[in-house]
């Protein structure tokens, strides 16, 4: 009830509730809106991807039907009795001869054929140079049949009396002819064919027009679909539509054209199926969609009012608390009508009131200073509107050197920007600052000539040194006019992004910035590769490209922050590229902790460089050694298997090893402290001084296991290496 008062009653409020529910009502319907539309257009194409889909069925079910009436065709063909009747000349001219007994198994075989086939209403056979029909129901004359199916005599050279060429089809549809009348089933007329191949009749075949709908509606699957098979000249077959075709024509061609019905064509057949939704189906759902976007607009509105009423009750609450206070007892006493002007009546008096409105000024001074002035430094408001506001305020421009100074700190709060200001400014120099963000600040000095403002950045650099060493201050060029603070502003923003040649400068001038050539300096392209070089483990180029990088980017002297942030994240890449391909542990975190703004910054990074690049050499190293362990061990074990070969030799060694002679025999000696040929003889020799003291061989096949070819040979290294020959050696082991 006290929420039902308060909006009858208060103005300021009724003002709130109809805002916040003229936007929430905008808002909703059109949202609900866009989705209607978007729902809408995902049921069209959704109604047109199925009929595409049902069409392509539909041509699917004509190929089949047509397939099912030729295979009908051809089992009717092979049947004997109708063979036999055929075969029986005396029948040509007198209809009484037929066998009664074939004629009615002919008829049989027909009605079986039939019930196989469920599209299939009336079977007739017509063959050549007969005077009859054989039917599933029974035996006509050529005539009777002809004057029921076409209403006129049959003639010779009437084309479904002849033979219909192999694989094509002649085909009647309902209403073809005109003034007559048609069969009550479209007909379809096929070449009966013998075990030779040869034509011998025709096989009528009135198609069951009621068991197709039911077929093609249970292929469709969707009761709201209409269907419409054709011919190839375009003469209906079946409809599923509401009504049956007056003008087949008219009817093909409006199907044709009709958007909202989708056609496809069988391969085999050549019929044309049409499905699709008709226009009133179409506008139902249509309909259906607007009428459930209406109700939920309805909803939604409905709904808003509670919401709308929730949001101005929480903001009206201190509106009304500042609109008590402001009040006097006798308008509180009266009504609650008068908030909003009891509201407006105590901001004219605060104006009206010069000590109030000083009061006010005092308090938000600072705030419209900071506010004024970074417009005026930004550009973003006209100089002639800011001028007037900062005049007001107590602020004016008596110099007409002016230059911005940009500082980058830790914490650049209000009171550590004021202390440096008023430190900076003397007699005849001005220094003004702005809060621009957590970590920058902003100065603005003026003086009466070019050379003043420098000696006040000078001093404001002192300053800044002693006070915190980690800050960097840029430094603008001396503007003239005011019109050229934005710029300058700019220019010492820019010098931020760039570190002094000088590690123990903090200040970066934008002259100095323009006088080095650094500001066309671009970053050379040699660290692309860093990574790539770090996975080959290439220790010597990644050590190249980095002091080459280093260098292009240090030549002019001042060095632009970005190239660092780029060398630094190559080097990560690369340290990550080398754990990934080479294993091994490093240590990304002195690289990831790394910023442009320390102290030092680019000694900082030229050091974890090369120390990557140690390491990098380390880990090369390492595998180098592990892999020439791993390779003397195998040279060693296929020289131990292969000691007493006949055909060693440093050539088959070298082949297995793909090294050199030299390299073998180097290896060897490292390994051994002997050389190829001394380490193998010494080895044959104490395997033959073994074989000579425990076995009873002759010399001759010591030698040749030694693996020596001569005995010559091997008596005359046994005497080198042992002192004496092998016959000795093998009396004193005895």
């Amino acid at each position: 009830m006290k929420a039902i008062h308060l909006f009858r009653h208060s103005n300021t409020y009724r003002r709130m509730f109809l805002h916040n529910y003229i936007l929430y009502t905008a808002t909703a319907l059109l949202l609900l809106l866009m989705a209607g539309l978007l729902i809408c257009r995902q049921d069209f194409a959704a109604c047109r991807e199925s009929a595409l889909q049902a069409a392509s069925n539909l041509a699917y079910y004509a190929d089949d039907q047509l397939a099912a009436c030729q295979k009908l065709a051809a089992s009717v063909g092979q049947n004997e009795r109708l063979l036999s009747l055929y075969s029986n000349a005396a029948t040509d001219l007198d209809f009484s001869l037929l066998d009664s007994t074939t004629l009615f198994a002919a008829q049989h075989d027909l009605v079986s054929a039939k019930a196989l086939n469920r599209f299939a209403a009336t079977l007739n056979v017509y063959l050549y140079n007969k005077q009859f029909v054989i039917s599933d129901n029974g035996t006509m004359t050529l005539e009777s049949f002809y004057q029921s199916i076409f209403n006129m005599s049959p003639s010779i050279f009437s084309e479904y009396l002849r033979p219909i060429s192999s694989g094509s089809f002649l085909f009647l549809p309902k209403g073809a002819v005109e003034e007559t009348d048609t069969p009550q089933h479209p007909l379809l007329a096929l070449s009966v064919i013998n075990g030779n191949g040869t034509r011998y009749g025709n096989l009528f075949i009135l198609l069951d027009e009621r068991q197709m709908r039911e077929d093609i509606r249970l292929l469709l699957n969707n009761q709201d679909m209409e269907f419409y098979l054709f011919d190839s000249a375009g003469r209906p077959i079946v409809t599923g539509g509401p009504t049956e075709p007056d003008n087949s024509s008219a009817l093909f061609s409006c199907l044709s054209t009709d958007d909202h019905f989708q056609s496809s064509t069988g391969s085999l057949s050549g019929w044309i199926g049409f499905t699709g939704y008709s226009k009133s189906f179409l506008e139902k759902r249509f309909r259906s969609i607007l009428w459930t976007v209406c109700g939920l607009s309805i909803l939604l509105l409905i709904l808003g009012l509670p919401l709308a009423h929730a949001l101005c009750r929480k903001s009206y609450a201190p509106i009304r608390e500042l609109a008590s206070i402001v009040s006097s007892s006798g308008h509180q006493a009266a009504d609650r009508v008068i908030e909003y002007e009891a509201l407006k009546s105590a901001i004219s008096s605060i104006f009206e009131d010069k000590s109030l409105l000083e009061e006010q000024l005092l308090i938000y001074r600072p705030l419209l200073v900071n506010s004024l002035l970074l417009e005026l430094l930004e550009g973003s408001l006209p100089r002639t509107a800011i001028l007037p506001g900062l005049q007001r305020l107590g602020v004016e421009f008596h110099y007409p050197s002016h230059v911005c100074c940009c500082i980058l700190t830790d914490c650049a709060s209000q009171e550590f920007l004021m202390s440096l200001a008023l430190e900076t400014r003397n007699t005849h120099t001005g220094c003004l600052y702005v809060t621009y963000r957590k970590h920058l600040g902003i100065f603005l000095i003026s003086a009466p000539t070019p050379q003043d403002c420098m000696q006040a950045c000078s001093r404001l650099l002192d300053l800044l040194t002693r006070i915190t060493p980690n800050a960097f201050l840029g430094v603008s060029d001396t503007a003239d006019r005011l019109e050229q603070l934005g710029m300058a502003c700019q220019q010492s923003r820019r010098a931020l992004e760039y570190l002094p040649p000088d590690p123990s400068c903090r200040g970066i001038f934008w002259k100095q910035l323009e006088a080095s050539g650094a500001l066309e300096l671009t970053a050379p392209s040699c660290l692309k590769s860093l990574p790539a070089s770090f996975g080959a483990g290439q220790a010597a180029e990644a050590r190249n490209n980095l002091t080459l990088y280093f260098q292009s980017i240090c030549c002019c002297g001042p060095v632009k922050k970005e190239h660092l942030t780029y060398a630094r994240d190559q080097l990560l890449a690369a340290v990550s590229r080398a754990e990934k391909e080479t294993g091994g542990a490093w240590n990304q975190d002195p690289l990831r902790s790394w910023t442009p703004d320390q102290p030092g910054a680019l000694d900082e990074l030229k050091h974890l460089a090369l120390l990557a690049c140690d390491r990098l050499e380390q880990n090369s190293q390492e595998q180098k050694e592990q892999q020439l362990q791993n390779s003397a061990q195998t040279l060693m074990d296929y020289l131990t298997l292969h000691l007493y070969d006949e055909d060693l030799s440093l050539s088959k060694l070298s082949e297995a090893f793909q090294m050199s002679e030299s390299s073998i025999s180097r290896r060897i000696k490292q390994i051994t402290d002997y050389n190829f040929l001394d380490y193998v003889n010494r080895k044959r020799i104490e395997y033959a001084c073994s074989l000579l003291a425990e076995t009873d061989m002759s010399v001759n096949e010591v030698a040749r296991t030694a693996g020596y070819e001569s005995d010559i040979t091997f008596r005359r290294l046994f005497k080198k290496y042992s002192g004496i020959t092998p016959g000795d050696y093998r009396r004193q082991k005895e």
